[in-house]
Protein backbone atom coordinates (compact mmCIF):
# COMPACT_ATOMS: atom_id res chain seq x y z
CA UNK A 1 0.00 0.00 0.00
CA UNK A 2 1.43 2.82 -1.48
CA UNK A 3 -0.67 5.80 -0.06
CA UNK A 4 0.97 9.56 0.09
CA UNK A 5 -1.46 12.18 1.58
CA UNK A 6 -3.89 11.99 4.27
CA UNK A 7 -6.25 14.89 5.08
CA UNK A 8 -7.16 15.40 8.48
CA UNK A 9 -9.95 18.24 9.48
CA UNK A 10 -8.93 19.89 12.70
CA UNK A 11 -11.17 22.85 14.79
CA UNK A 12 -11.98 25.76 12.43
CA UNK A 13 -12.14 24.20 9.26
CA UNK A 14 -8.52 24.49 8.93
CA UNK A 15 -7.27 21.22 6.44
CA UNK A 16 -3.87 19.62 7.37
CA UNK A 17 -2.26 17.29 4.97
CA UNK A 18 0.45 14.28 6.59
CA UNK A 19 2.32 12.00 4.53
CA UNK A 20 1.42 8.59 4.82
CA UNK A 21 3.67 5.65 5.55
CA UNK A 22 4.76 3.52 3.12
CA UNK A 23 3.82 0.04 3.97
CA UNK A 24 3.65 -3.33 1.33
CA UNK A 25 4.03 -6.95 3.02
CA UNK A 26 7.93 -8.36 4.38
CA UNK A 27 8.04 -4.50 5.11
CA UNK A 28 11.04 -3.47 8.03
CA UNK A 29 11.02 -0.27 9.88
CA UNK A 30 13.14 1.42 12.43
CA UNK A 31 10.73 2.84 14.76
CA UNK A 32 10.87 5.24 17.36
CA UNK A 33 8.29 5.90 19.65
CA UNK A 34 8.35 8.74 22.38
CA UNK A 35 6.62 9.59 25.52
CA UNK A 36 4.07 12.00 25.30
CA UNK A 37 6.01 15.17 26.33
CA UNK A 38 9.06 13.46 26.52
CA UNK A 39 7.77 12.38 29.61
CA UNK A 40 8.80 8.43 31.18
CA UNK A 41 6.95 5.76 30.09
CA UNK A 42 8.87 3.44 32.33
CA UNK A 43 8.76 4.06 35.86
CA UNK A 44 10.11 0.96 37.18
CA UNK A 45 11.44 -3.01 36.04
CA UNK A 46 7.52 -4.20 36.35
CA UNK A 47 6.58 -1.80 33.50
CA UNK A 48 9.80 -3.04 31.02
CA UNK A 49 8.55 -6.63 31.28
CA UNK A 50 4.91 -5.92 31.18
CA UNK A 51 5.58 -3.96 27.51
CA UNK A 52 8.01 -6.78 26.67
CA UNK A 53 4.74 -9.13 27.64
CA UNK A 54 2.40 -6.53 25.43
CA UNK A 55 5.36 -6.60 22.66
CA UNK A 56 5.34 -10.62 22.81
CA UNK A 57 1.70 -10.58 22.50
CA UNK A 58 1.49 -8.40 19.33
CA UNK A 59 4.53 -9.71 17.43
CA UNK A 60 2.31 -13.44 17.67
CA UNK A 61 -0.87 -11.61 17.21
CA UNK A 62 0.07 -9.21 13.73
CA UNK A 63 2.92 -11.61 12.78
CA UNK A 64 5.78 -9.23 12.90
CA UNK A 65 9.00 -10.18 13.37
CA UNK A 66 11.31 -8.08 15.73
CA UNK A 67 15.32 -8.10 14.82
CA UNK A 68 16.27 -5.77 17.37
CA UNK A 69 15.02 -3.46 20.43
CA UNK A 70 15.97 -0.89 22.79
CA UNK A 71 13.38 0.18 26.15
CA UNK A 72 15.10 3.83 27.13
CA UNK A 73 13.48 6.08 29.84
CA UNK A 74 11.22 8.04 27.42
CA UNK A 75 11.44 6.19 24.03
CA UNK A 76 12.00 2.75 22.44
CA UNK A 77 13.48 1.78 19.52
CA UNK A 78 11.91 -1.39 17.55
CA UNK A 79 13.80 -2.95 13.88
CA UNK A 80 10.23 -4.62 13.35
CA UNK A 81 9.46 -6.58 9.66
CA UNK A 82 6.06 -6.70 9.07
CA UNK A 83 4.29 -9.83 7.22
CA UNK A 84 0.84 -9.38 5.93
CA UNK A 85 -0.40 -6.62 8.10
CA UNK A 86 0.27 -2.98 7.72
CA UNK A 87 2.42 -1.19 10.59
CA UNK A 88 -0.04 0.62 11.74
CA UNK A 89 -2.16 -2.10 13.19
CA UNK A 90 0.87 -3.44 15.48
CA UNK A 91 1.68 -0.25 16.45
CA UNK A 92 -2.06 0.76 17.33
CA UNK A 93 -2.61 -2.45 19.11
CA UNK A 94 1.41 -2.46 20.85
CA UNK A 95 0.78 1.64 22.47
CA UNK A 96 -2.98 1.62 23.73
CA UNK A 97 -2.22 -2.04 25.65
CA UNK A 98 0.63 -0.72 27.27
CA UNK A 99 -1.32 3.20 27.67
CA UNK A 100 -4.05 0.99 29.37
CA UNK A 101 -1.83 -0.56 32.06
CA UNK A 102 0.18 2.45 32.80
CA UNK A 103 -2.82 4.44 33.07
CA UNK A 104 -4.44 2.03 35.60
CA UNK A 105 -1.15 1.40 37.83
CA UNK A 106 -0.20 5.04 38.27
CA UNK A 107 -3.97 6.21 38.01
CA UNK A 108 -2.92 8.37 35.01
CA UNK A 109 -5.12 9.66 32.61
CA UNK A 110 -4.53 10.86 28.63
CA UNK A 111 -1.72 9.80 26.13
CA UNK A 112 1.40 8.01 27.42
CA UNK A 113 2.95 7.73 24.10
CA UNK A 114 3.05 10.77 21.61
CA UNK A 115 0.64 10.34 18.87
CA UNK A 116 1.96 9.72 15.56
CA UNK A 117 5.49 7.54 15.68
CA UNK A 118 8.39 7.84 13.96
CA UNK A 119 9.20 5.41 11.23
CA UNK A 120 11.94 4.71 8.69
CA UNK A 121 11.40 2.03 5.66
CA UNK A 122 14.95 -0.23 5.79
CA UNK A 123 15.32 -1.35 2.78
CA UNK A 124 19.10 -1.66 2.15
CA UNK A 125 21.04 -4.40 3.84
CA UNK A 126 23.88 -2.13 5.29
CA UNK A 127 21.23 -0.32 6.73
CA UNK A 128 19.47 -2.98 8.50
CA UNK A 129 23.29 -3.85 10.12
CA UNK A 130 23.92 -0.48 11.03
CA UNK A 131 20.12 0.42 12.37
CA UNK A 132 20.57 -2.61 14.50
CA UNK A 133 24.14 -1.46 15.33
CA UNK A 134 22.68 2.50 16.30
CA UNK A 135 19.59 0.58 18.51
CA UNK A 136 21.81 -1.70 20.87
CA UNK A 137 24.25 1.59 21.27
CA UNK A 138 21.28 4.11 22.76
CA UNK A 139 22.37 3.00 26.21
CA UNK A 140 25.94 3.60 25.87
CA UNK A 141 25.65 6.70 24.24
CA UNK A 142 23.13 8.02 26.60
CA UNK A 143 25.49 7.01 29.75
CA UNK A 144 23.54 4.75 31.07
CA UNK A 145 25.83 1.37 30.52
CA UNK A 146 29.20 1.04 29.83
CA UNK A 147 28.88 -1.57 27.14
CA UNK A 148 25.51 -2.89 25.01
CA UNK A 149 25.66 -6.06 27.07
CA UNK A 150 24.78 -4.39 30.54
CA UNK A 151 21.84 -3.10 29.54
CA UNK A 152 19.08 -5.58 30.75
CA UNK A 153 16.23 -3.57 28.67
CA UNK A 154 17.52 -3.98 24.86
CA UNK A 155 17.92 -7.28 22.51
CA UNK A 156 21.30 -7.22 23.00
CA UNK A 157 22.37 -10.03 25.10
CA UNK A 158 20.13 -12.49 22.75
CA UNK A 159 22.50 -11.03 20.12
CA UNK A 160 25.34 -12.40 21.63
CA UNK A 161 23.96 -15.85 23.08
CA UNK A 162 23.85 -14.30 26.96
CA UNK A 163 20.10 -14.89 27.22
CA UNK A 164 16.90 -15.57 25.07
CA UNK A 165 14.62 -12.83 25.57
CA UNK A 166 11.87 -14.99 23.41
CA UNK A 167 10.59 -12.42 21.01
CA UNK A 168 14.49 -11.29 18.94
CA UNK A 169 14.77 -13.24 15.59
CA UNK A 170 18.60 -12.85 15.33
CA UNK A 171 19.09 -15.17 12.23
CA UNK A 172 19.03 -12.84 9.94
CA UNK A 173 21.33 -10.12 11.63
CA UNK A 174 23.64 -12.98 12.11
CA UNK A 175 23.74 -14.13 8.76
CA UNK A 176 25.35 -10.99 7.05
CA UNK A 177 28.18 -12.49 9.17
CA UNK A 178 30.45 -15.47 7.77
CA UNK A 179 32.69 -17.19 9.85
CA UNK A 180 31.97 -16.93 14.15
CA UNK A 181 29.03 -14.72 13.75
CA UNK A 182 28.13 -13.50 16.87
CA UNK A 183 31.83 -12.56 17.31
CA UNK A 184 31.98 -10.46 14.56
CA UNK A 185 28.34 -8.94 15.54
CA UNK A 186 29.89 -7.82 18.38
CA UNK A 187 33.16 -6.60 17.19
CA UNK A 188 30.43 -4.44 14.58
CA UNK A 189 28.43 -2.56 17.03
CA UNK A 190 31.39 -2.60 20.15
CA UNK A 191 33.34 -0.70 17.65
CA UNK A 192 32.47 2.70 18.95
CA UNK A 193 35.23 5.20 17.45
CA UNK A 194 34.61 7.68 14.87
CA UNK A 195 34.45 4.65 12.20
CA UNK A 196 30.77 4.91 11.69
CA UNK A 197 29.54 8.61 13.17
CA UNK A 198 28.47 9.14 9.49
CA UNK A 199 26.10 6.41 9.39
CA UNK A 200 24.50 6.85 12.82
CA UNK A 201 24.18 10.77 11.98
CA UNK A 202 22.03 9.50 9.00
CA UNK A 203 19.88 7.22 11.15
CA UNK A 204 19.34 9.96 13.53
CA UNK A 205 18.39 12.27 11.09
CA UNK A 206 16.15 9.81 8.97
CA UNK A 207 14.21 8.70 12.53
CA UNK A 208 14.05 12.19 13.61
CA UNK A 209 15.83 11.93 17.21
CA UNK A 210 16.90 15.82 17.08
CA UNK A 211 18.96 15.40 19.82
CA UNK A 212 22.39 14.01 20.32
CA UNK A 213 22.18 10.76 22.56
CA UNK A 214 20.32 12.73 25.04
CA UNK A 215 21.05 10.93 28.43
CA UNK A 216 17.96 9.09 29.41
Amino acid sequence: MHDNIKYNNIKGGITIARKLRVWFPGATYHIMHRGVRRKPIFEDEMDYQVFLQILKSALIKYRCVLHAYCLMTNHIHLLLETCDMEIGKFMKHLSECYAMYVNHKYSYRGHVFESRYKSCLVEEDAYFLQTSRYIHLNPVKAQMANYPEDYSWSSYRTMIGLIDDGITEKKKTLAYFSNNAVFRYREFVEDIGHKYVVQEQHIRKMIGEDELWLPW
